[in-house]
């Protein structure tokens, strides 16, 4: 009869397999995850582009054009066209706060929007009327005001002091929208220029 080594025992075959197994179970747990990570990474950029797109197009483009008229040229103190922007970034914000939307991503895309928005004080005076009447009412939007405000400091801060001839220049431009025309702004923000 043959005697096995005190190496190949059945025991220390069990052993090297178990943890042959162990290592291939990590590798293919490692392996999913980062597979479901780039699911993930690819769901918020479609998402992104898809709120880009409906930014630029019909109806958004006229209330944007609206809203920039008012400020310009009325006394106007509670525009309907503000309610569908906020809204729209309301919405913005709820999908940053779980995690459908990249908050970095959202501040490259829409911060110059935002911040430009937050800053015209009449305006934002309409946002915290609507807050006193219900403390519910744009919660995210400001949840997301101040997640842009803080990428902006940390970028340099060239929209953190706006003044309120920025604001107005920034209508300006909101005046000349034209329907799915490409997102541009007068100033290239991301480089302080």
């Amino acid at each position: 009869m043959v005697k096995l080594s005190r190496y190949f025992r059945p025991a220390w075959l069990n052993v090297i397999f178990g943890g042959l197994l162990a290592v291939t179970a990590f590798g293919a747990l490692w392996y999913a995850h980062a597979q479901i990570r780039e699911a993930h990474d690819e769901a918020q950029i479609q998402h992104l582009v898809t709120f880009v797109d409906e930014f630029d197009q019909e109806p958004m483009a006229t209330y944007r054009k609206e809203l920039a008229d008012k400020r310009l040229h009325t006394t106007e103190d509670d525009p309907l066209e503000l309610y569908r922007v906020l809204d729209f970034f309301d919405t913005i914000g709820r999908l940053v706060d779980r995690g459908y939307l990249d908050e970095e991503d959202v501040w490259s895309e829409f911060g110059y929007w935002i911040l430009n928005l937050n800053a015209d004080l009449p305006m934002r005076a309409n946002v915290d009327y609507e807050r006193q009447q219900n403390p519910n009412e744009y919660t995210e939007y400001l949840s997301l005001v101040a997640r842009m405000q803080r990428i902006d400091l940390q970028r340099g801060g060239y929209l953190s002091h706006l003044k309120p001839a920025d604001v107005t220049a920034f209508y300006q431009e909101e005046f000349e929208i034209v329907g799915g025309t490409p997102i541009t702004h007068g100033q290239d923000f991301h480089s302080g220029k």
